[in-house]
């Protein structure tokens, strides 16, 4: 079972990648095994001991742990992606800051500038190099030939390999699953071998892939970047893209290993706690053991008090007694003891205590290992309890971690921007950023569609499509007030105007220059005095996929399961965002909640809804 990615998946996984170039990181988060970066328009990477690949399902996560290397790349553009040689070795480029990734054991992440590494997962020193920030960085040796750079000396290691299969995966490193693949393309012919390799390694670096998925007897067992020929499977699955394909392979494992890391001080405690638990059985066993044994004795010596008294007698004068019953198996004078037995049981007597206070002192003691018994026996319950507890407690940390797992839909096209529907189901469409408003207003703007916009410096453009209706106005008119500086200024309510897109231009007039994201409105402005600011922001779960959605009050119940509308107010984004994550089951979703808050918030009130199909969403904005 593959456990990590092999040097053509990675060579696959690398294509991929070069898709979120030109992209910058929006946050970089700390995963059990390694990293998750968020890249601008959605996208998301992850990095760690099992692969480096896109993703599109985001489990557990945190904030802390990437302080530095957030500071290092936040808002950096992913420049170039590359695998620098025939190794597990990934490099991004960022700016001046290569980010290495070492998909060896040990895993490393490594962050290198002007030669030098600036930061690192971890400290790592052995025979070959020494990791630590401040000293120049180097790749790790090479242990076996690299195909692609020493053709002629790989050639060599096949030929005189007197195993194909193992000169392919320990003399070119290729390991076991690509060393078969190639054995079976090659025919096992040494000399086609290193022809079959390289063709494979083209094929995925052209990004010529078809994905899949192998299953045998109904586990997963393997995923690869192109269709191979040596695996052994009762069915297989193909994805349209091979991060696809992985993010169905490795989530399990990694979900594994993010309980097995959550849980490890619940385990640790728990196997404490069964070994004192097997120890307690064995004591009360061996207390009951002890306790019923000399229990019998005392009732055996009871029954026979009088004769064992007179037997004692004779034993304390006499040096050959015989008893007809009790049989006299040793007597040790010294230490005046008798061992007898009568009726097959057998026992020791002092010879010099009375037997009655013998027996008392049996019964005695037989219930004071019955009590120890059953103290113990409080003990043991006590801790099964708490061992049954510390096992709801891994149990919900591990249904917690699952549930927190988070798959991102891929994105369509309106959701790069602001976007929401009127309650007339009327689409709209606002700007992030004064970037955004250019190109909504460049590339949407029809000349009978409305651009609305909050009469103050500093807000979203808003537009739509032609709408009369009074209550669509509104809320159109609504969101665009609440997308604007308005809202951390605290203010509550304010005037918004609408056009329509042919009274827009980026023409300034002569002499003059409109900065970027600045328009001139010519013609006749529509007020809408007043306007409130107020938003819902609301969580819809489509399948296995949620979202954060935004609208009105009036229009949020079509778009979202469940809703908040909130105000303008004193509270940190961060804070209320928690607030909404915890109310809403959406703690996977605290960025985008922070992203859809217009600023500081007041929490108003909480509701629910029957949102139309995702599909229907899509269908109103296909058409704009």
């Amino acid at each position: 079972m593959k456990t990590s990615l092999t040097i053509v998946d990675l060579y696959a996984s690398a294509r991929e990648m070069r898709n979120l170039i030109g992209r910058r990181v929006e946050n970089i988060y700390k995963t059990p095994s390694g990293y998750l970066f968020k890249f601008a328009g959605g996208s998301y990477l992850i990095i760690d001991e099992t692969r480096a690949s896109l993703t599109g399902v985001l489990g557990e996560r945190d904030y802390r742990g990437a302080e530095t290397l957030r500071g290092l790349l936040r808002d950096e553009k992913l420049d170039d992606v590359t695998v620098p040689r025939f190794d597990k070795i990934l490099v991004l480029k960022f700016g001046e800051v290569d980010l290495i990734a070492e998909l060896l054991k040990p895993f490393n992440l490594i962050a290198v500038k002007g030669g030098k590494i600036v930061w690192l997962d971890h400290y790592y020193r052995g025979k070959d190099r020494e990791l630590k920030t401040g000293v120049p960085y180097s790749y790790p040796p090479m242990p076996y030939v690299d195909p692609l750079a020493q053709r002629d000396a790989a050639l060599r290691a096949l030929a005189e390999g007197k195993d194909l299969r193992r000169a392919l995966s320990r003399e070119l490193g290729l390991g076991p699953e690509v060393a078969e693949e190639v054995y079976q393309r090659s025919s096992g012919n040494a000399d086609r071998a290193l022809a079959v390799l390289e063709e494979l390694i083209r094929e995925v670096t052209l990004g010529q892939l078809r994905p899949t998925l192998y299953v045998l007897n109904g586990v997963p067992v393997t995923v690869t970047p192109i269709r191979f020929i040596s695996i052994n499977a009762d069915a297989t699955e193909e994805f349209d893209t091979f991060w696809k394909a992985l993010d169905k392979y490795f989530i399990e494992i990694e979900l594994r290993k993010a309980v097995e890391k959550k849980t490890a001080n619940i385990t640790s405690r728990r196997q404490k706690l069964e070994q004192t638990i097997k120890s307690l059985e064995v004591e009360i066993e061996e207390y009951r053991r002890k306790g019923e044994e000399l229990r019998r004795i005392a009732q055996t010596m009871m029954n026979i008090k009088y004769e064992l008294e007179d037997l004692m007698g004779r034993l304390n004068t006499a040096t050959d007694v015989e008893n007809e019953s009790i049989r006299i198996i040793d007597v040790d004078r010294k230490r005046r003891e008798a061992v007898l037995e009568t009726s097959g049981i057998k026992f020791v007597v002092k010879l010099d205590l009375p037997v009655g206070k013998q027996i008392s002192s049996m019964f005695e003691k037989a219930k004071e290992y019955l009590r120890k018994a059953e103290k113990a026996e409080e003990t043991l319950r006590r801790l099964r309890a708490e061992l049954e507890r510390l096992e709801e407690q891994r149990a919900e940390l591990e249904r917690s971690i699952k549930e927190g797992v988070v798959r991102v839909a891929e994105r369509s096209w309106f959701e790069r921007y602001r976007w929401t529907a009127t309650s007339r189901k009327t689409p709209v469409l606002g700007g992030r950023d004064a970037s955004q408003n250019e190109i909504l207003v460049k590339k949407y703007l029809r000349d009978n569609y409305l651009f609305f916009h909050a009469d103050i410096p500093g807000a979203s453009v808003v537009i739509t499509r032609p709408i009369e209706d009074q209550l669509e106005l509104l809320e159109v008119a609504q969101f665009a007030a609440s997308y604007s500086k308005a809202w951390k200024a605290g203010i509550h309510s304010i005037d918004v105007f609408y056009v329509f897109g042919s009274q827009v231009s980026k023409q300034p007039p002569s002499g003059e220059y409109l900065a970027r994201g600045s328009f001139m409105i010519y013609g006749t402005r529509n007020y809408i005095r007043h306007v409130r600011l107020e938003l819902a922001i609301g969580v819809r779960r489509d399948g296995d996929i949620k979202r954060v959605v935004v609208a009105p009050e009036k229009s949020i119940k079509m778009l979202a399961h469940r809703y908040v509308v909130v105000t303008p107010g004193s509270s940190e984004k961060g804070k209320v965002a928690k607030d909404i994550a915890k109310r809403l089951d959406a703690e996977g979703l605290l960025d985008d909640l922070v992203m859809a808050l217009p600023g500081p918030s007041s929490v108003q009130e909480w509701g629910s809804g029957e949102p139309m199909p995702w599909e229907e969403i899509k269908a109103m904005f296909s058409t704009w």
